[in-house]
């Protein structure tokens, strides 16, 4: 039987990626490694079950250029925090610093191959986080010393820019030393000039003891494609919380792997997405519970409207030998437009005894009488729409403890969904 022969897409990233290698920091045989792998698994195909309801047709069809550092300045949007570092396409601009935030940096002249490049098997983003390994231009390692406790936060801008289509491929490596505290803002702009496409990958794993905390922003352009793949691994005792908020791009893709390892290792995630106009937001979370006492919640809420389309696949395994876990998930969607869509399929496997897990979802729209009743006193339809969709989205929205961040999710979602309710009345 003869070989499938690679895609018009896969043949124009294994040829950018030789004429990229000369100038790429280092790990040429763990590169080509990786762009061999992209190569090997391809785009997804239609029938693809981790794709069912996301089709990259579109993304397959473009020809974006892998980028390096823009040689000019970039222009970033405001920090939400006092300490911010800026990369832009992928690589840290002007002067890294020794120590940031809480965190000491390296790039791959300081930290080992394995850190920063390591292969991210499985799961539907496998292809593209290899093909991020192949390409990213300046991988960044945060970490920290055992005992270490950072009250501050650092945000790292991911932007993405360039004179024409662009692939930015940020990498971050996070290691957490035992018993360490830290918090990690990244926050997802483009400069909205061009379609670009942003593929990312955020390696994490903590240490027994410790407390990690990531607040995620996504607000790309409505020109944008956007694949971001997060792997955790917790260790005993450890806790990894993420706050998510995806608000941009025509096009995303997040897929969240977190593996409890440890004994009594927890996680909690949550988030809230807005897929208006057109957008396409697809996200993926994936727990494995492998230890005993390990505790997970999932809580996401979803937001459509016009022909906007939602995707959410929550799934919890408890493997055998992880007794007394506790796993909860919890999916709520609204529809705030006829024509608007959200698909959503919770997940939950369990090989153990003696265990709590729960899952559940709903779809709907907003509730006729809580309209009723907000119109009785004295609010304009619109504005009774938005309140009960603020409120909807507050639920999850009220887990963000940095104020600046929370403030702008709470004011972009306001002024889009005030925009769009006025419309629907």
């Amino acid at each position: 039987m003869s070989a499938i022969a690679p895609s018009a897409a896969t043949v124009h990233y294994r040829e950018a990626f030789a004429r990229l290698q000369p100038v790429l920091d280092g790990a040429a045989t763990r590169r080509a490694a990786a762009m061999e792998r992209f190569a090997e698994l391809g785009f997804p195909g239609e029938r693809e079950e981790a794709w069912k309801y996301t089709s990259l047709r579109r993304l397959e069809s473009r020809r974006f250029v892998p980028a390096t550092a823009p040689a000019t300045p970039v222009d970033v949007p405001d920090a939400f925090v006092a300490q911010r570092l800026v990369l832009a396409n992928g690589s840290p601009v002007g002067h890294i610093p020794a120590s940031l935030g809480g965190f000491a940096l390296g790039t791959l002249t300081a930290a080992s191959e394995e850190q920063l490049l390591r292969a991210l098997p499985g799961g539907g983003t496998e292809r593209f986080a290899a093909l991020n390994a192949a390409l990213t231009s300046g991988p960044l390692l945060l970490s920290t010393q055992a005992g270490q406790q950072g009250d501050d936060v650092l945000q790292l801008t991911l932007v993405t820019t360039g004179a024409g289509p662009t692939l930015a491929s940020p990498r971050i490596a996070v290691r957490m030393a035992a018993g360490s505290r830290a918090r990690l803002l990244i926050d997802h702009v483009d400069d909205g000039a061009h379609e670009h496409f942003t593929n990312a990958v955020l390696d994490i794993e903590l240490g027994a003891g410790a407390h990690f905390t990531l607040y995620r922003l996504q607000r790309q352009s409505a020109r944008a494609f956007h694949i971001e793949r997060i792997e955790t691994r917790v260790g005993e005792n450890a806790t990894f919380v993420m706050r998510d908020s995806q608000l941009g791009a025509a096009l995303a893709r997040l897929d969240t792997n977190v593996s409890l390892d440890g004994r009594s290792a927890a996680t909690e995630i949550t988030g809230v997405f807005l897929a208006d106009g057109t957008r396409h937001l697809d996200s993926h979370i994936h727990v494995d519970h492998r230890a005993i006492g390990t505790t997970s919640l999932q809580d996401y809420r979803g937001i459509a409207a016009n022909k906007g389309r939602g995707v959410f696949n929550g799934k919890a395994i408890v493997h055998a030998g992880a007794q007394k876990s506790n796993a909860r998930q919890v999916n709520r969607n609204l529809l705030l437009t006829p024509g608007a869509e959200i698909d959503t399929k919770p997940d939950l496997e369990i090989y153990a005894d003696d265990v709590q897990c729960s899952h559940g979802t709903t779809t709907g729209q907003l509730d006729p009488d809580a309209l009723f009743y907000l119109r009785s006193r004295g609010l304009s339809e619109p504005e009774a729409r938005s309140a009960l969709t603020r409120a909807f989205a507050g639920a999850v929205l009220t887990r963000v403890d940095e104020p600046a961040l929370a403030r702008h999710v709470h004011d972009e979602l306001d002024r889009r969904l005030v925009r769009l309710l006025e419309v629907v009345a």
